[in-house]
């Protein structure tokens, strides 16, 4: 016999007034864990929200079944289908149920890992801190070196300063000192020349041997006879006050004979340690001045020294001057130019 949409109504009907017949009918449709899923699943939904959403799909799917069965056409086949989607909703529920224990046990490995990467960042910023404590005790230390380190450079600095200054005033000492020695060199090169001069001219003075080679029986005049002669032509007008000047300061004046023939032969010699033009110069002036005194007389300038300057040389070259050198007597045109 056909179920038809009158019997179904029926049904309804019968259900509407015995409510307790639709728990047993409910019970003969549904299976036990199609019962118990409605609360496993409100339990986990506390937990996965995607479950709870899954929840609220079957209760609404339970809830269209009963307003299907309402309908009485397709009740039956709705029933059983609606029977297979609750299956498969049970079987995607224990499929999602073990995914997300699944999820669950990932997730605590990875809160696991997580724990224990915290763990270990706890430790990395602990020594962080350790190692930011010791950086700052670094820091202040380094603080303090460069604090004590400036004030090395600062004493240093002064330091140098105050040896600037010495080294400044013994620059300044060594200049005087050395202008000082360069002066008393000089004092002492012409206090030298002095002496050298006067012991060659004391000794041209006092030995007349050395002008055998020049006249005979050579006779050094005394510092009297020097006097007496001059006194005598400045009296005959025969010298001027700067001639007789210049004649009282010569050298040394020799009397003497002429080496070759007869008469009377002078000479005039300038004496110096190193004989330069100006002594050149000296001998030529004196002799000419002594040879206005005995004009029948020969005059003979002369210069004697251990040494002669190169220019003197050649003047006395020129001007007809002998040089007497250490006992050697060369002619005016045979002083060696060097």
């Amino acid at each position: 016999m056909a179920f038809t949409v009158r019997d179904f109504e029926d049904l309804i009907r019968l259900l509407d007034q015995h409510p307790e017949w639709v728990e047993a009918l409910r019970q003969r449709l549904l299976t036990e864990e199609l019962l118990q899923s409605p609360q496993d699943l409100r339990r986990l939904s506390t937990h996965v929200m995607r479950a709870e959403r899954s929840l609220s799909s079957l209760t609404d799917a339970v809830q269209a079944l009963v307003e299907s069965v309402a309908a009485l056409a397709e009740a039956q086949r709705r029933t059983e289908e609606y029977v297979r989607q609750l299956a498969e909703a049970q079987r995607r529920t224990e499929e999602h149920v073990r995914q997300l224990a699944e999820a669950q046990r990932h997730i605590e490995e990875r809160v696991g890992r997580i724990e224990e990467r915290v763990s270990r960042l706890e430790e990395a910023v602990t020594a962080l801190a350790e190692a930011q404590r010791r950086t700052e005790e670094q820091v202040q230390q380094l603080a303090e070196a460069q604090r004590r380190t400036e004030e090395q450079i600062r004493q240093l600095a002064e330091a140098q300063r105050r040896t600037e200054e010495q080294v400044q005033q013994l620059a300044e000492a060594q200049h005087r000192l050395e202008e000082t020695l360069l002066g008393v060199i000089k004092e002492v090169n012409i206090l030298s020349g002095l002496v050298r001069g006067w012991i060659h001219e004391n000794q041209y003075r006092t030995r007349s041997r050395r002008y055998r080679r020049l006249v005979q029986d050579p006779h050094i005049l005394s510092a009297e006879e020097r006097e007496a002669l001059i006194r005598s032509a400045e009296a005959a007008g025969r010298l001027t006050a700067a001639e007789v000047d210049s004649l009282d300061e010569a050298d040394v004046i020799v009397q003497g004979n002429k080496l070759e023939g007869e008469g009377i032969a002078y000479l005039v010699v300038e004496v110096s340690a190193i004989v330069h033009t100006n002594d050149v110069e000296r001998a030529v002036e004196r002799a000419a001045a002594l040879r206005k005194v005995f004009p029948e007389a020969e005059v003979i300038p002369a210069v004697a020294g251990p040494e002669i300057h190169l220019e003197a040389a050649r003047m006395a070259q020129k001007l007809g001057v002998w040089w007497l050198k250490d006992g050697r007597v060369f002619p005016p045109q045979q002083i060696p130019i060097e």
